[in-house]
């Protein structure tokens, strides 16, 4: 896939119709309250958030393009669909974390480079 058939797909994929924007937002928003609720680091929430909505999306234009449609109802397939989307993105980006957590931790030095008082061993008289 060339870069115009790419910028083709991504423009297809934000001219979604409004109802569709509404529910990948207000699926995106209750996901984002749960994970800054879980995670123990609150960043991540915002990091994964944008991936999460745009997988949303993503997941919706892929079963239009594909012809996957799991009900008659327009509101509940864009549910359904952008509910997997979103949960194949964030395991996507779980990935790319755990990829990037492991890089740094191998890049990382096993002391600190601070200088560590370590006690000298006690000499026994005998």
């Amino acid at each position: 896939m060339g870069a115009e058939e790419g910028l083709k797909v991504l423009s297809d994929i934000a001219a979604a119709d409004s109802m569709t924007y509404w529910i990948v937002g207000a699926l995106t928003l209750v996901v984002f309250l749960v994970m800054r609720a879980m995670l123990p680091v609150k960043g991540l929430s915002l990091v994964f958030a944008p991936a999460i909505f745009w997988g949303g999306l993503t997941g919706v234009y892929t079963s239009m393009h594909m012809g996957i449609f799991l009900t008659h109802e327009k509101a509940s397939n864009i549910v359904m669909t952008s509910a997997l989307g979103m949960i194949l993105a964030l395991v996507i980006m779980v990935l790319l974390a755990r990829a990037v957590e492991a890089v740094l931790r191998i890049r990382k030095p096993l002391t600190s480079g601070s200088p560590v008082a370590v006690p000298e061993p006690r000499r026994v008289r005998i």
